[in-house]
């Protein structure tokens, strides 16, 4: 009954340890893997902090704020990362390990840590489960941390509340503890991938060695024939560089050859790619920008962002988790000063994931202004698509038809 174990008690202690290393072995040593990452990260990691409460004057307060504590030297303790790498770093980890943790420090800092060093020994009856220690309705508490892994594993740990941890990862199951990582159902299509390109390219090697085949119905050699100085087998030597062979009609020569790699093993090692990427969620397109036409690329493109909005979703509830700490310590401190009336329950923003480019951009737009004009979209929903914000658009475009009044120039 093995299968029908929770989450945490099927992948623990040792064999959680060895999945994770071996996804960032995975990455860290073959390509297609750590493309498929990069791709993963590009369209579910990126946002833009938008402040939207009515009053224009605190929304740009608000914001110089974010643009000041998202800084590296605000943000992380380490000192090593702005929030916007952070969040990205995140992401990839906990796709790579499943999970990873934010811890709460004063002056609003962040202390990030991998999953890896979130870890207990504990027995079947323990309360802790992998690191974390839940109460008797499965609320985390508690979080053991050890050392930095550039230390090994130390002994030396330490207990932090559930209330100061932003805990960040995937998961499946109601009663799981801890994230576990998509890519983990792909590692063996990767690894068998990355294996079969390296006999590939060894048989490769060996093919250009050619060696020929002579046959001969004359008393005539083909070349220089030499023998061995013991009496023994003869040897042909054809000289340096390209040669000419004179033959009889009687005669035939054959070079051996080897055509590596064969279509059969191409066509393999692309479906295993494409089983592989699916992990991901990545339609195969994107590898391979030949292999489908237009339309079919931008139907891909649709089905792989339906599948990034859980995804980005997960990243914006951590943001928005760490936007309102940072809020409530800048009104505790005065940093920030609403209008009167405004506490901090009414004080709105957004973060807003990237867009992506337009395809075909004419009749893209002619699309949008339809579906405005019958009420079935927005304004700020294209811009949104598009990675824009539409009141940043229109304050653009005020100030350079200011901007172009005085100097005379009529725009159009």
């Amino acid at each position: 009954f093995g299968a029908l174990q929770g989450e945490d008690r099927v992948l623990s202690g040792g064999k959680r340890r060895k999945l994770v290393g071996n996804s960032r072995d995975m990455s860290r040593n073959f390509s297609i893997a750590a493309w498929a990452v990069r791709k993963h990260l590009d369209y579910v990691s990126s946002f833009t902090f938008q402040a939207t409460t009515p009053d224009e004057d605190f929304n740009s307060q608000v914001e110089d704020l974010m643009k000041m504590q998202s800084s590296r030297h605000r943000c992380d303790v380490s000192a090593r990362h702005p929030l916007r790498r952070m969040i990205r770093i995140a992401e990839a980890r906990r796709t790579l390990d499943g999970d990873m943790f934010f811890v709460k420090l004063k002056g609003g800092q962040l202390q990030a840590i991998e999953g890896d060093r979130c870890r207990s020994s504990e027995g079947y009856d323990s309360p802790w489960i992998n690191g974390v220690k839940a109460d008797d309705y499965g609320r985390a508490i508690m979080y053991r941390f050890y050392e930095s892994s550039n230390k090994r594993y130390s002994n030396t740990f330490r207990d932090v509340p559930s209330h100061r941890v932003f805990h960040h990862g995937y998961f499946d199951r109601f009663e799981q503890y801890r994230g576990i990582s998509p890519l983990a159902s792909g590692l063996n299509a990767l690894r068998d991938v990355y294996e079969n390109f390296n006999y590939a390219l060894a048989k490769s090697k060996l093919s250009q060695l050619f060696g020929l085949v002579t046959k001969r119905g004359s008393e005539d050699a083909v070349g220089t024939v030499e023998q061995s100085e013991d009496g023994g087998a003869f040897s042909v030597d054809f000289g340096d560089g390209p040669f000419h062979l004179d033959l009889d009609p009687e005669d035939d020569a054959t070079i051996l050859e080897s055509k590596t790699p064969s279509g059969e093993f191409q066509s393999f090692t692309q479906a295993m790619i494409m089983v592989a990427l699916k992990a991901l969620d990545i339609p195969f397109s994107f590898y391979d920008e030949s292999f489908t036409n237009f339309f079919g690329s931008r139907a891909g493109l649709i089905q792989y962002l339906k599948s990034c909005k859980s995804k980005r979703q997960d990243n914006q509830e951590i943001l928005n988790s760490i936007t309102l700490w940072w809020m409530i310590n800048w009104l505790v401190d005065g940093d920030l000063v609403p209008p009167s009336g405004m506490d901090v329950k009414k004080i709105t923003w957004n973060w807003v994931p990237d867009g992506v480019a337009w395809w075909n951009p004419v009749q893209e737009v002619e699309g949008h202004i339809k579906a405005i004009n019958a009420g079935l979209t927005s304004r700020t929903q294209v811009c949104m698509q598009t990675g824009t914000d539409f009141r940043d658009n229109i304050k653009e475009i005020a100030e350079e038809n200011k901007f172009a009044e005085r100097h005379n120039v009529r725009l159009t």
